[in-house]
């Protein structure tokens, strides 16, 4: 049986949302609920006419709409209805069933006609008692005294006449009009005596045998009704729905729900289904930023900051649409897709950018306002793509504004249609719009990257700043650390670019790495001017005094408030590896000594950048103590410090290909080659001579 522990500890849940699987309902689960909280909280209604009431004040629509309208396509098919008659179906048993009859009542007045029993008197009474026939007496004389020729010819046509009446149909409302012509069937050269008592006859057994068909008559009705289209209602911006001091209709009231200017209530399937669409966009979002941006999913803080960008798009949409038709294209929607591209990844903004356009859509239920949101932000991603000056947001506005007049322009010319004074006030509001995205991108970036603590380029580049305190006291206390630095970083730089990393993170990072020398100097012989103190202390322990540096600078990079991604590359460009230089010098004294107790504390680099740092740093050292610098030299040293790095598995934990590491190397050796590239040998008499001849030319 499996058991579920339910875990104890913050620390045992926070572990348990690490999971991919639980990472991901969570976030979808929350940026779903947000974002439909905010797609089914609707702004209150502006009005709320009942049909019947009477208006208080004109009503302009604030935007065009297009809607079915229940009321008119009611009542056009209840008109189509009313059109189509009664169907009717004919009932063969009806005749049948007379037949047999009049053939009963023939054949009882032949019977009675023919009993030599009786008397003439005692026949007429007989014919009126009889129950297959309801004569009268002067017509049962007359059935009685009719000649036996002429009874005869009675019997015989009768039933030809009662089928001829049938044979046309005879509705219920028909019935005592055809009763009433039946002795026109008759043939003429009759007497009146037959005529008689064959027309009671016929009218006697006639009943009607076309009756109304429900069943067909209920489908020809719902046929009609099917048959007519929806009725479909333009409204266009501007217009008035409601004069005021009119009585409203049932037409107006729709227009008003149509344009979400009228209040209707709760809607609950209405609201399941944006529920079930918050999720379904929420799901497609966190699939594609865990797919196609891994450090940004990976990252709290940037996650959180995809989520609030877009509730906050969300529920500014919601509150400009459907009521302010112009208000919503002054919107900078553009600015939180640059913020996002600059804070957390391009990748994450296009997708958040895409789910916040499709809410947009669903709320304004127009294909211009998802474009609007859309199209002008990927534009903006375009210039800001590595936002490193302010001039890449300036650009990054000028894009924006050249999207949301282009998005205008061209559904102004699909047909939407506008007056002058509209496309004045639309044009307006795309290139403040424009502006305002590149504004708000530039202070969001400030801002948002403070607040929750995501290192963006301005901060790097104030790290940067040799004026910064901590660089002034790296120059000032271990020039030589500073030196080596600044090489680092040159060197990092350089193999950043070449295989797609952030440069700029890997040069402050080399800046920082070994400000941890600070608080022993002398200990590091890149500081030293005389002797070396290392000399007279045993090799463990020279080994921890340098390791501690790595301590020392961890502790100044907190008290500093120097973002993580620049902390971590200070214990990360050691990694775990061993210090091998007083490890090698307790060999050579005949100690055995433990490998792990002369290694780094680490841990190992776990980006890009802390690991071209850890490269550039080893590389660098071994160089400089080369004794002959020669691309040949060079170029070994530098393989061998790469390749007993990657032996050693320091650069296991970061994303760093065979091919990036070709890479690196390469960059490496074109630096270091310039660097100490081979000078011209100047005689020193010919040095001391030049200021000479420079003072006699004067």
């Amino acid at each position: 049986m499996i058991r579920f522990t339910p875990p104890r500890t913050v620390t045992d849940v926070r572990a348990a949302l690490r999971t991919p699987r639980a990472r991901l309902a969570l976030f979808v689960l929350v940026t779903g609920l947000l974002t439909a909280l905010a797609l089914v909280s609707a702004p209150p209604p502006t009005v709320t006419f009942d049909a019947g009431a009477v208006a208080d004040n004109d009503i302009r629509a604030p935007r065009s709409v297009s809607f079915v309208s229940a009321s008119l396509t009611a009542a056009e098919r209840d008109r189509a209805e009313s059109a189509v008659p009664d169907q009717y179906a004919a009932n063969p048993a009806v005749v049948a069933t007379s037949r047999d009859r009049l053939a009963q009542a023939v054949a009882a007045i032949g019977r009675i006609r023919g009993d030599p029993t009786l008397s003439r008197e005692q026949k007429v009474t007989a014919l009126q008692r009889a129950p297959e026939v309801s004569l009268t007496a002067p017509l049962a004389g007359d059935a009685i005294d009719t000649p036996a020729s002429e009874w005869d010819a009675v019997a015989r046509e009768v039933d030809n006449a009662l089928r001829g009446l049938y044979a046309q149909g005879i509705r219920p409302e028909q019935l005592e009009a055809v009763k009433a012509e039946a002795s026109k069937g008759l043939p003429p050269a009759w007497s009146e005596r037959q005529k008689r008592l064959a027309t009671a006859l016929v009218r006697q057994f006639l009943e009607p045998n076309v009756t109304i068909d429900a069943a067909a008559t209920a489908s020809a009705r719902q046929a009609a009704r099917s048959a007519v289209a929806p009725v479909q209602v333009q409204v266009v911006a501007g217009e008035v729905v409601v004069r005021s001091g009119s009585v409203v209709s049932a037409l107006d009231v729709e227009k008003l729900q149509a344009l979400g200017l009228a209040d209707q209530g709760v809607d609950w399937q209405g609201t399941l289904g944006l529920v079930l669409w918050a999720l379904l966009v929420a799901a497609v979002l966190g699939l594609f930023v865990e797919r196609y941006a891994p450090d940004a999913w990976a990252d709290d803080r940037k996650l959180a900051l995809v989520v609030l960008t877009m509730l906050a798009a969300t529920v500014a949409t919601r509150a400009l649409v459907p009521g302010h038709t112009l208000l919503i294209y002054f919107l900078p929607f553009a600015a939180a897709a640059m913020t996002l591209a600059v804070l957390v990844s391009a990748h994450a903004a296009i997708a958040t950018q895409v789910a916040a356009s499709l809410h947009a859509g669903i709320m304004s239920g127009q294909v211009e306002t998802v474009a609007y949101v859309l199209v002008p932000a990927l534009l903006g991603l375009v210039a800001v793509r590595r936002a490193r000056t302010a001039r890449e947001f300036a650009l990054g506005a000028v894009f924006v504004a050249i999207g949301n007049l282009g998005v205008i322009a061209a559904f102004t010319l699909l047909g939407r249609g506008t007056d002058p004074l509209g496309a004045a006030q639309l044009t307006v509001a795309g290139l403040a719009s424009g502006a305002a995205s590149g504004l708000l991108a530039f202070a969001g970036m400030a801002m948002l990257g403070h607040v929750i603590g995501i290192t963006t380029v301005f901060e790097l580049r104030e790290l940067a700043d040799p004026n910064h305190p901590l660089l002034r006291q790296l120059l000032l206390r271990t020039p030589g650390t500073y030196h080596h630095s600044l090489l680092v970083a040159n060197l990092s730089e350089r193999a950043a670019e070449l295989i797609g990393a952030d440069p700029l993170v890997a040069r402050v990072g080399a800046y920082y790495h070994d400000i941890g020398k600070m608080r022993n100097p002398s200990a590091f012989i890149e500081n030293q001017t005389g002797t070396n103190p290392h000399d007279e202390l045993d090799p463990l322990v020279s080994a921890g005094i340098v390791a501690a540096h790595i301590r020392d600078g961890i502790a100044l990079a907190d008290r500093y408030h120097l973002p993580a991604v620049i902390r971590d590359i200070i214990p990360g460009h050691h990694g775990t590896s061993v210090v091998k230089y007083f490890f090698q010098i307790a060999q050579q004294r005949g100690q055995k000594p433990d490998e792990s107790a002369f290694r780094y504390p680490g841990p190992r680099p776990k980006t890009r950048e802390a690991g071209i740092v850890s490269l550039a740093d080893g590389v660098e050292a071994s160089v400089r103590s080369l004794a002959e610098k020669n691309p040949e030299t060079i170029r070994a040293m530098v393989d061998k410090i790469v390749d007993e790095r990657i032996a050693d598995g320091q650069l296991d934990e970061c994303d760093l290909t065979l091919r990036d590491v070709q890479r690196i190397k390469d960059a490496f050796c074109e630096l270091l080659l310039g660097v100490y590239h081979e000078r011209i040998p100047y005689p020193e008499d010919r040095i001391a001579r030049l200021p000479q001849r420079a003072a006699g030319d004067r």
